[in-house]
């Protein structure tokens, strides 16, 4: 599991930059669509829950990005058994976030069903 997600955050590096401008252009308008509408809430605004819900896809993308592209290498030819439990212990701690993030990408898949489901 970890190698696929680490796999898949070193192909998708180059995309990096482009997601922080898309999900700022995101933010920019739920702003100013949060500044336009009067203070009652109009049922209509669909335009800016695809914003929001676009803009949890692409912080999801980052944090793939950003943490699964590091991930420590099972070494047996280590010569020290300090670094291989450093190591171990490390892989673990990604394994823990590995099913946090497959746990958080379950719940935005749901929410995405809900959402588009209007």
């Amino acid at each position: 599991m970890l190698e696929i997600l680490g796999k898949l955050s070193v192909k998708l590096q180059p995309f990096r930059k482009l997601s922080y401008l898309a999900a700022a252009l995101l933010a920019g308008v739920i702003v100013t669509l949060l500044l336009q509408t009067p203070l009652p809430m109009q049922s209509t605004n669909t335009f800016s829950m695809l914003s929001f819900l676009g803009f949890i896809w692409l912080l999801l993308f980052n944090i793939l990005l950003s943490i699964f592209h590091n991930i420590p290498r099972v070494d047996e030819n280590s010569n020290g058994s300090f670094m291989r439990v450093k190591i171990k212990v490390q892989r673990c701690f990604y394994h823990l976030l590995a099913l946090l993030f497959i746990g958080l990408t379950l719940v935005i898949i749901f929410l995405t069903v809900r959402i588009l489901r209007v």
